[in-house]
């Protein structure tokens, strides 16, 4: 799979460069893009990517907030750690990076939809985000993006 695409703004942006720049690729990949360029050797889409990544952001989330509100209750943490990674939450998280810019999508999702400005589709981008860099980074490289986010 190879798009030229230059994603070195983006990196600046999250401030991690990536040594497989695939794994952004994959990220950004929204599934109707392979769809429509499956014989050009696009057949991963960030849908995987999203679940690992929703994994990962509730695991270093909920380790934050264990740490940050010791007190606190298993209400408290379970109600504080869903707002953080809710839907609107993480679209947010993604706007501020302009996400949607830097997606790759097929012609019927970007044009006729809004794709990349739609909630669902920017949020997923950005936990597909958070696995390429755990994926590229590990752990510490991960935290060092999320928690600024999350703080």
């Amino acid at each position: 799979m190879s798009e030229e695409k230059d994603f070195s703004i983006l990196e600046k942006k999250i401030n991690y460069e990536f040594k497989d720049k695939a794994l952004l690729t994959v990220a950004l990949t929204h599934s109707s893009y392979c769809n429509e360029n499956r014989k050009r050797g696009f057949s991963v889409s960030n849908e995987r990517s999203e679940f690992l990544g929703d994994s990962i952001l509730s695991i270093i989330t909920a380790e934050f907030l264990y740490h940050r509100f010791p007190e606190a209750d298993e209400g408290f943490l379970t109600r504080t750690r869903a707002a953080l990674v809710c839907e609107d939450t993480l679209a947010v998280f993604a706007n501020s990076l302009e996400l949607g810019d830097y997606m790759l999508f097929g012609k019927g999702e970007s044009l006729a939809s809004g794709g990349r400005h739609r909630k669902s589709t920017i949020s997923d981008a950005f936990e597909a985000l958070i696995a390429a860099i755990y994926l590229d980074g590990g752990m510490d490289n991960e935290k060092g993006f999320v928690l600024p986010y999350i703080n």
